[in-house]
């Protein structure tokens, strides 16, 4: 019979035991893995974020999730905590604020509670790199241009950069322009333009995102000198047609409505004297004669010539 020392066989269990238990946790992580995918944060108006990230549907319907971030390397951490509602397959959070400076590098960890051993999903970005700034608004047409004022609210930098896209109202042909300044030439008055703009902050690195494209503002296209002189000729003659208008009506008017006449002036004395009965009238008139004219005689005597 084989010898085997004691002390031999107990750190053969012991190892024994210790790869028994090594296997049984991984095993029991690997029934924990976390439901989360597809973590992404955008920033807005210096010190806000956003976060939203999807869920498989092997997640329960009442899961909550943790939310933690910070700069990256350091322990102070800031957290949230967010619950799963009504079976959704994506979760977002609003945070107001971040706290830190956009330009450090942070860590941002989203881990699902009430799973033992489940992993954290994280990320590690630079905010300013994700930093969204709101529309450019109070964009106007002025004579040959359209100006704007920069997006409102505060941001890590006021240094902008501009699109315009400005479509065709006649062709439907759209082109997008950078820009610099806030203003941009319109080099043909002669169509009609459908035009937005949006902005994007000059963080001094190889990217950031831009903003929404603000409401369209049309800009009418200008007259030229032939449909001028149709405009001109139309309203003279609209101006002449209305007066011919006017003044056949003017006579017609006046033979349809002739003035009524007056009894008064051609029944003397029945409103004078009979206050306008004309009974009374007729039987107090009295015939008038005339005086006879006072006759001459003349004589008048035969000549007999010889």
């Amino acid at each position: 019979m084989l010898f085997v020392p004691t002390l031999l066989i107990t750190a053969i269990l012991w190892t024994t035991a210790l790869n028994g238990a090594a296997l049984t946790s991984f095993a029991h992580m690997s029934n924990h893995i976390s439901s989360i995918h597809n973590l992404s944060c955008m920033f807005y108006n210096d010190r806000q974020m956003t976060c939203t990230w999807g869920i498989s549907a092997q997640a329960p319907a009442d899961a909550q999730y943790h939310l933690t971030y910070g700069i990256l390397y350091e322990q102070n951490t800031e957290s949230r905590t967010i619950s799963r509602k009504n079976g959704w397959r994506n979760v977002t959070c609003h945070v107001q604020d971040v706290g830190f400076v956009l330009f450090n590098e942070m860590q941002i960890c989203v881990t699902e509670l009430g799973q033992n051993f489940s992993k954290p999903h994280c990320i590690d970005l630079t905010p300013v790199i994700y930093y969204k700034v709101s529309p450019p608004i109070n964009i106007t047409v002025k004579e040959n241009e359209v100006v704007w004022d920069q997006p409102e609210g505060k941001h890590p930098s006021f240094d902008f950069y501009y699109q315009i896209q400005v479509t065709e109202q006649s062709t439907n042909v759209m082109k997008i322009e950078n820009v610099t300044s806030k203003s941009w030439n319109i080099e043909n008055r002669k169509q009609s333009y459908s035009v937005k703009v949006r902005a994007r902050i000059n963080n001094h690195l190889d990217f950031s995102i831009w903003s929404d494209w603000t409401e369209a503002v049309i800009v009418e296209a200008e007259p030229n000198d032939f449909q001028v002189l149709i405009m001109i000729a139309v309203v003279i003659a609209f101006i002449v047609l209305m007066l011919l208008v006017i003044f056949t009506c003017r006579k017609s008017l006046g033979k349809l409505w002739q003035p009524i006449p007056d009894p008064e002036m051609k029944f003397k004395g029945l409103f004078d004297y009979n206050h306008g009965n004309f009974q009374e009238w007729i039987n107090a008139k009295s015939l008038v004669a005339k005086i006879p004219e006072e006759c001459i005689t003349v004589t008048v005597e035969d000549e007999i010539y010889t």
